[in-house]
């Protein structure tokens, strides 16, 4: 198999997951992260499997950043035939006290991000590639104090739905995945206190979307919203 999954945010959680996923399914990775570091980690677990592995360091929201990945990619491997977009930060506060800065950058990595990366890799995709953006539950569900990062799960949501219709004529398949409350190291970052015994393991939402990436040709699915069986926090 020369099939080719392109992750992004894939050095921890759901991303990470989702590459490890693929792999085992025997697709070669393209995974870029931030952190170096946590990339390493993912090449020594893919290669473990005997599977190829493309990693690099990228910030989604910038425009060269993007191009120069997937440049190393397009010499990795010809095709896309899945790329995942993943790679998000999450932020909590009430309106009056986010800051611009913070909305701007919660907009251009969760949104510009996943749009930046979508546009430059249609290059490399044909027929049957398929594209999966990761949105949330808070995608159709305003939260108090998460109205920037609902904002962006809003967006991401309708440039996906957009987008579909866009892509339907070529043949290349737009999936949006909306799963609440995951255990991943976000948490650990943001005030408060989270029940993350509650919480989806990440390993079961990688499992949704390569599901869905199997599934016949003349099978389209659009929208996953996915919770954990406890009904949230």
């Amino acid at each position: 198999m020369n099939k080719l999954a392109v992750v992004t945010g894939a050095g921890k959680g759901i991303g990470r997951e989702i590459a490890l996923s693929f792999a085992r399914e025997g697709y070669s990775i393209a995974a870029c992260s931030r952190t170096k570091k946590d990339l390493l980690k993912l090449e020594k677990e893919v290669k473990k499997m005997s599977c190829r592995i493309f990693t690099d360091v990228c910030d989604i929201g910038e425009v060269d950043s993007v191009l120069t990945f997937l440049n190393g990619v397009s010499k990795f491997n010809k095709y896309i035939d899945v790329l995942v977009n993943n790679a998000a930060f999450a932020y909590i506060g009430s309106v009056e006290e986010t800051d611009l800065g913070t909305w701007e950058q919660m907009l251009k990595t969760n949104l510009t991000g996943t749009f930046l990366m979508s546009k430059y890799s249609l290059k490399y995709m044909k027929k049957r590639s398929h594209i999966f953006n990761i949105g949330s539950n808070a995608s159709k569900i305003g939260f108090p104090n998460w109205s920037a990062y609902c904002a962006s799960k809003f967006g991401v949501l309708g440039f996906t739905n957009s987008l579909r219709e866009e892509l339907r004529p070529r043949g290349i398949k737009v999936t949006a995945i909306l799963p609440g409350p995951t255990k991943t190291p976000l948490w650990k970052a943001l005030p408060g206190s989270w029940n993350r015994s509650k919480m989806m393991d990440p390993k079961s939402v990688a499992g949704m979307i390569l599901h869905i990436a199997k599934q016949p040709a003349d099978v389209q699915t659009e929208e996953v919203f996915i919770i954990p069986d406890s009904g949230g926090l």
